[in-house]
């Protein structure tokens, strides 16, 4: 079924930059223009995906793969993390090395920071969902696209240093009480 108008009207999306409109926002729109069904699947596009490897199994194709990169890129990052990776000195999979993205050089130099890693694992996400975007200007598979990369803009619309500044220091308290009660 195509879609040409809903897409056609829909802002373009740029890494980096804010998001034109909330995931939520977007739905409304969709919501109005999808069938029921279509609705509910589109839905699942998005970057909460289920740890069951069979999860996929049912899924339309775009959605399925959506699914299976982010299985495996979340897999991938376990293992650095765990050290059970022969790769010695990156802390991520490298983006040239296993997605062909030679411009993300640059930014994996920078990942020494927290707030620096998650946006190249960002990064790599958007790269990939560029490519499953070929060809699908104007359908199903392209606006599930579109509700994933907004997802991903989305993540950081909110940030602010001193929220996370109060974040860490009440975990810090937690950790510090916990460690504390535990030594009484």
């Amino acid at each position: 079924m195509m879609y040409y108008y809903l897409c056609a009207s829909l802002p373009a999306l740029l890494f980096g930059r804010p998001a034109p409109m909330s995931v939520a926002e977007f739905d409304e729109l969709c919501r109005e223009e999808l069938s029921a069904r279509d609705f509910q699947l589109l839905r699942q596009a998005g970057l909460h995906i289920s740890r069951d490897p069979e999860s996929s199994g049912a899924l339309p194709p775009v959605l399925a793969e959506m699914v299976r990169f982010e299985q495996y890129l979340r897999t991938r990052i376990a293992q650095r993390r765990a050290g059970r990776d022969d790769d010695r000195a990156a802390a991520l999979p490298d983006p040239a090395e296993y997605f062909g993205m030679v411009d993300f050089g640059l930014a994996q130099a920078a990942a020494a920071d927290p707030f620096e890693r998650e946006k190249l694992i960002d990064r790599i996400r958007w790269s990939h969902l560029d490519d499953l975007e070929c060809g699908h200007d104007f359908d199903f598979a392209g606006l599930c696209v579109y509700r994933c990369k907004l997802a991903i803009l989305e993540k950081y619309r909110e940030r602010k240093a001193e929220q996370g500044r109060e974040n860490f220091n009440r975990a810090v308290e937690r950790i510090s009480s916990a460690a504390g009660a535990a030594q009484e």
